[in-house]
């Protein structure tokens, strides 16, 4: 099914995380290099704050030619630390699972979503749950992400880029030929220098003049694969599946409460969807659970948890709602002010005999 499918980019990350650790740091150029060890300035850029491209910095240049761009700014050069990366990019896409209905993480900064469940097919929807998430990630985390939305990824991708930093792209549908024309052809993701000089070469600048080249004269000079790609992404219908990678560890559904509330059975109305989505998702996959917690969000933004572990795993939607009832009241019954979001994760999960996962086809 197609759409709304977003794609987050979390901003220029490893150098935003040293802002984060060092906020002191947040005014001047950042860079965050691989050394190679050879000599104290042999390696590469990994990436930089917007501060150090404003004189020209890029990712994967020589340190040697960063240090002569900036030879008269007070810049910071950092070692990469992937083990504060790695754990930063977790916490947001722990965040993220909560507002998709599968999260597909790309990279250490990137991940899709599919918002069709979620979202209930409505890019207003999608919006203002987009919105919500990069709010989520700001006040919970510190960090600022990018997010493109529309109906398939490789146009979400393109559309998280056009609105760094800190933004918020939906391409309706309908209007994809409008927002794909213009667009140089090197702006389609994985069409590389190469490939664009070679499509330059027969006239091709812009994904406009891209459309008008029959498929068969694109098969013809990239092969049956790559012609295909290149020719189905000029008209945005380049469709992929947002699917996880790797065996999931957990699954999450989250909500945002109509108001900010405190009240059991309020909240217990809204919750009631948001399991029964979550367990159609488990079914779907094969998979038991043992664990169930229950998450919530304070008006403040605090993240606030209850957890429980059952005797054995089980696929039962009355498990999980009977569970999922009792730690919503222990959660409230110490509460100090209202919730803002609520929902529930599963996790100790299990492949349950009988049952075949469909990533399995």
């Amino acid at each position: 099914m197609s759409g709304p499918v977003a794609c987050l980019d979390i901003d220029y990350f490893y150098a935003q995380a040293e802002e984060l650790r060092n906020p002191a740091i947040r005014d001047r150029p950042v860079l965050v290099c691989v050394y190679s060890g050879r000599t104290p300035d042999s390696g590469v850029v990994a990436t930089s704050n917007y501060l150090a491209r404003k004189y020209g910095v890029k990712s994967g240049m020589p340190i040697r030619r960063a240090k002569e761009l900036l030879r008269s700014v007070d810049a910071i050069f950092l070692p990469v630390d992937m083990r504060y990366y790695s754990g930063l990019s977790k916490k947001v896409f722990e965040i993220a699972g909560g507002y998709a209905d599968v999260l597909e993480v790309a990279s250490i900064d990137e991940a899709f979503l599919s918002l069709v469940e979620t979202s209930s097919g409505s890019y207003e929807n999608a919006a203002q749950l987009m919105a919500d998430l990069k709010r989520e990630v700001r006040e919970r985390i510190g960090l600022t992400c990018s997010i493109g939305v529309a109906k398939n990824k490789l146009i979400a991708k393109m559309a998280a880029d056009d609105s760094k930093p800190d933004g918020l792209l939906v391409i309706k549908p309908g209007t994809e030929e409008e927002y794909l024309r213009p667009k140089p052809v090197k702006d389609i993701p994985y069409i590389g220098e190469r490939m664009a000089k070679r499509l330059q070469e027969i006239g091709v600048r812009t994904v406009a003049d891209l459309t008008s080249i029959p498929p068969d004269r694109l098969v013809e000079i990239f092969g049956f694969r790559v012609g295909r790609f290149i020719y189905l992404a000029s008209r945005g219908e380049y469709f992929e599946q947002v699917t996880p990678r790797g065996e999931a560890k957990q699954l999450s559904r989250m909500t945002t409460l109509k108001r900010l509330s405190r009240d059991e059975a309020e909240i217990w109305e809204q919750l009631g969807r948001v399991i029964r989505e979550l367990h159609r998702r488990i079914v779907e996959l094969g998979y038991g659970f043992r664990g169930v917690s229950l998450i919530g969000i304070t008006e403040g933004m605090k993240p606030v948890s209850r957890s429980a572990v059952l005797p054995h795993h089980t696929q039962e939607l009355s498990d999980l709602e009977n569970t999922s009832h009792r730690l919503l009241k222990t959660l409230l019954a110490g509460l100090e002010e209202d919730l803002r979001r609520v929902g529930v994760r599963v996790y100790g999960l299990s492949v349950e005999r009988g049952q075949s996962r469909l990533t399995d086809f």
